[in-house]
């Protein structure tokens, strides 16, 4: 190692902090990953980073005393909340820089809080319950207050449905508080990406989603995002205001903060929740191509400099770049063999190939949620070319069980990809 390389840790070794990983190793960064299993097949990330620790994020103690003997100069998290309330406070022993605080981090894990927080700044919210017994029509969504990544969450279509949901969610909830919101079955749901640097706030990008087929009230399985979503400027403007002054007053400096809702059929928005780190649709690539801050960028020199002066930033524009992500379900049955991502990595228009389960995972299909395989994303401005090359990636990509079965839950119909973009009006 050169004397000149600092040292970054990261809370977590999962598939998805590979990227991550790489991409601090370009700014000359020596790169520690660090979580408590010594089975590195659970922690693919270990192979991946300069070195390794089998320390559990949240052990602070043990993390504090090996980053005095190894000379971490700074760390960062993503893709958990969890590893982000480890983050503030290992920081915090440290002395490094920390892009978030814990009322902050309260605000964008906590689904009340942050519905609060939309209420007083003016953004747009779905309909809520405050217990099962005010539920007046259904389907209704039931969801732990503090977690993410659609954990316990469950659709409820009547009574029974709702007691079993309702206890599902409480179960998986840390703090035992449960949300119960109206399922929007008529809209899109839709996500928008915030930058921040030194206060600054640019619109990232924004995508709409294209739910499973065969979800119904059963599941809620996104099987791929489209970026840009186009929608109305009555309707985005409002809420795009109010979503920067809601940051602004979350006192948000530095960093990602996504918001995820639903547009309905008129392009009314509401939204029901956001997080504040990183975000698990990998879309950095997408939004680099397409001219703005790859916002990786922003947390490794955060977390290195506390400040984002030394960011390469792209010499192109292109603002017509589109961008198609396909996350990768499993269905019922244990994973044998997954092929065909390597290829799939080596195609022109490809910004993200990504492998998040492995040989010898057992995917049961009795939850809203199935087992993520992995995911891959195409950009390119034309959407007849993004159609042939998620064709192209369905063919390369298998999955399947120990009898050779295709396991893939689904596979989203691509003549959507060709008419996405062909709206009259357009926000982006």
């Amino acid at each position: 190692m050169s004397e000149y390389m600092r040292k970054l840790l990261i809370l977590g070794a999962t598939a998805s902090e590979i990227s991550l990983i790489k991409r601090a190793k370009e700014y000359g960064c020596y790169v520690i990953v660090t979580d408590n299993h010594e089975d590195w097949t659970m922690s693919p990330a270990k192979y991946a980073a300069d070195e390794a620790w089998n320390v559990s994020w949240a052990d602070i103690d043990a993390l504090e005393r090996l980053c005095r003997e190894h000379g971490v100069e700074g760390a960062t998290a993503g893709y958990s909340e969890f590893r982000v309330e480890s983050l503030i406070r290992l920081c915090r022993r440290m002395g490094f820089p920390c892009y978030i605080n814990e009322e902050q981090l309260a605000v964008t894990r906590d689904k009340i809080q942050f519905k609060e927080m939309c209420r007083r700044c003016g953004v747009p919210t779905v309909r809520e319950y405050a217990s099962p017994a005010e539920v007046d029509r259904f389907p209704v969504i039931v969801k732990p207050v503090d977690r993410a990544g659609s954990i316990g969450i469950s659709v409820a279509t009547g009574p029974a449905s709702l007691d079993q949901a309702y206890a599902y969610a409480m179960e998986m909830s840390v703090s035992k508080r449960v949300i119960i919101e109206d399922f929007i079955q008529n809209g899109v749901k839709v996500d928008f990406y915030y930058g921040v640097e030194d206060g600054e706030i640019t619109l990232l990008s924004c995508c709409g989603t294209i739910n499973a087929k065969d979800n119904g009230t059963e599941r809620v399985v996104q099987s791929a995002w489209l970026y840009p979503m186009q929608l109305s400027p009555e309707h985005v403007e409002p809420a795009d205001a109010a979503m920067r002054h809601m940051i602004r007053r979350m006192g948000v400096q530095y960093g990602c903060i996504f918001f995820s809702g639903f547009a309905d059929p008129s392009g009314e928005l509401s939204f029901f929740e956001c997080g504040f780190r990183l975000e698990g649709a990998h879309q950095y690539g997408y939004v680099e191509r397409r001219g703005l801050v790859n916002f990786l960028d922003i947390f490794i020199q955060h977390a290195m400099t506390g400040s984002t002066c030394a960011i390469r930033r792209p010499a192109v524009q292109e603002p017509e770049m589109k961008c198609v992500t396909v996350n990768l379900y499993a269905g019922e049955g244990t994973i044998a063999a997954i092929r065909g991502m390597e290829q799939i990595a080596a195609m022109e228009d490809c910004s993200l190939a990504l492998i998040q389960s492995r040989v010898g995972v057992c995917c049961r299909a009795d939850k809203a949620i199935l087992t993520k395989v992995g995911m891959f994303a195409f950009c390119h401005p034309s959407p007849a070319r993004l159609r042939q090359d998620v064709e192209r990636a369905y063919e390369l990509f298998s999955v399947t069980d120990e009898a050779g079965r295709d396991m893939l839950y689904d596979r989203i119909d691509t003549r959507q990809i060709e008419t996405w973009w062909n709206r009259e009006e357009a926000w982006q």
